[in-house]
C-alpha cells in the first residue's frame, strides 16, 4: 500500500525540518514525504533534501496547501501533518496502514495526539466568567443556546462536535494537526468555497468538514492510541489577534452549518436558523462576560463575533463552479512550477 506524508508549513523552517527528520527513518520504500510550503522564504534545506518533494504554494491558505499535496501524489493513503507535530510512536505509520489493509470500508483515521504545552495559543482565548456547576442545568443551557452535547463522534451544526469515542470507534470528524485519509476519500464532493474563505482570512474548521466529507465515502475511525505530540509554539495565525479570530469563528460557523446540510443532502433552512440562534447567544454571552470583567481581549472577542455574524448577511459568495474552476487552475499552475521538485 503506497502512502504519502503531506506536511503543510508556514514560516516555521526549524519545526518542519524536525518533523521531516523524524519521519524519514520511518518510511518504507512505498512511502514518501511531500512538504507544501507557503512561507515568506524558500526552505533551501528541504529543496535539496533526499526523500522529500518540496512544493511552493502561491497562497498562504492551509486547505489549499493540503489540496496541492493531495494532487501531487496518487498514493493510496495520505497522512496530513501540521508542521508543529512530533512523533511519539515510531510504529504509528505501520499501525495505521494495517488498519486500512484490514478494512476496505475505512476511509480515514482521526489520529490521537497530546499537546506538549498547557499554555497554548488557543488557551489564551478569554474564558467565560458565567459558570454553571449543575450538570443537568448546564446541558439544558447548552441545548437551549444551540450548542447541545452531541453523541461521541458526532458532527453537528455550527461546527459542534461530540467527543471522540473513549477506547476508539467510529467518528465523523478529525483533528486538524494530523489525520489520515484514503486518497479516494480526500477532497471528495469538495466545496472549493472553503478555499475562498481562507484566502480572505475568514475560514476555520476545515479539518472537521474535510473529515465529515471523507466519512461519506465509508467511515472514519478514531484510534485511541497516542501517536503524536502537538508542539504548539504559541504563534498560531488564528489567535494572533482576538478580534480577527472571533470574526473567523463566527463566520465559519455559518459555512460549516450549510456545508453539513449539503453533504447530508438536507434543506439549508434549519441550519441557517440554527446558526442565527446560536450566534445570538454567543454574542450575548460575550457581552455579559465583558460587563462582568471588562478588558481588551473580551472587547475584541465581542467585536469580532458581531462583525463575523453580520458579514454572513453581506458576504459575496462565488458560485460553486466559479470557485472550483479558479482553485483547480491555481493548483495546476503551482504544480507545474514545482514539477521538477516533486517528480
Amino acid at each position: 500500500m503506497n502512502y504519502s506524508a503531506i506536511i503543510c508549513t508556514y514560516n516555521r523552517p526549524k519545526k518542519v525540518l524536525e518533523l521531516v527528520s523524524q519521519l524519514i527513518p520511518l518510511l518504507s520504500d512505498k512511502g514518501n514525504i511531500i512538504v507544501v510550503d507557503s512561507s515568506d522564504n524558500k526552505n533551501e534545506v528541504l529543496i535539496n533534501k533526499e526523500n522529500v518533494s518540496y512544493i511552493r504554494s502561491s497562497h498562504k491558505n492551509q486547505p489549499y496547501q493540503r489540496y496541492l499535496g493531495y494532487l501531487a501524489t496518487d498514493a493510496n493513503v495520505l497522512f496530513f501533518f501540521d508542521d508543529d507535530m512530533e512523533v511519539e510512536d515510531e510504529q504509528f505509520i505501520d499501525k495505521i496502514l494495517a488498519m486500512f489493509q484490514q478494512d476496505a470500508k475505512l476511509s480515514g483515521i482521526a489520529v490521537k495526539f497530546k499537546n506538549k504545552h498547557e499554555n497554548t495559543s488557543i488557551a489564551k482565548i478569554p474564558n467565560s466568567k458565567i459558570k454553571i456547576k449543575n450538570n443537568a442545568l448546564k446541558k439544558f443551557k447548552n441545548w437551549f443556546t444551540g450548542y447541545p452535547q452531541l453523541p461521541d463522534g458526532a458532527f453537528g451544526y455550527c461546527g459542534n462536535k461530540g467527543k471522540q469515542p473513549i477506547g476508539g470507534g467510529k467518528t465523523n470528524w478529525v483533528w486538524g494537526p494530523s489525520f489520515v485519509f484514503k486518497h479516494s476519500a480526500a477532497f471528495k464532493n469538495f466545496n472549493f468555497q472553503l478555499l475562498d474563505m481562507f484566502e480572505e482570512k475568514l475560514g476555520m474548521g476545515e479539518d472537521a468538514i474535510l473529515g465529515y466529507g471523507a466519512s461519506k465515502d465509508g467511515y472514519l475511525k478514531f484510534h485511541d492510541e497516542l501517536f503524536l505530540i502537538h508542539n504548539d509554539q504559541n504563534n498560531s495565525t488564528y489567535t494572533s489577534n482576538f478580534k480577527t479570530y472571533a470574526k473567523r469563528v463566527a463566520f465559519s460557523r455559518y459555512y460549516l452549518s450549510k456545508e453539513k446540510a449539503r453533504l447530508d443532502k438536507a434543506n439549508t433552512i434549519f441550519p441557517i436558523l440554527h446558526y442565527i440562534w446560536y450566534m445570538h447567544w454567543r454574542i450575548l454571552g460575550y457581552f455579559f462576560n465583558y460587563i462582568i470583567r471588562p478588558n481588551k481581549s473580551r472587547k475584541e472577542m465581542l467585536s469580532g463575533f458581531v462583525n463575523g455574524f453580520l458579514l454572513t448577511f453581506t458576504y459575496k459568495w462565488k458560485s460553486f463552479s466559479a470557485s472550483e474552476t479558479y482553485w483547480k487552475k491555481e493548483a495546476q499552475t503551482d504544480l507545474h512550477k514545482n514539477k521538477s521538485k516533486y517528480e
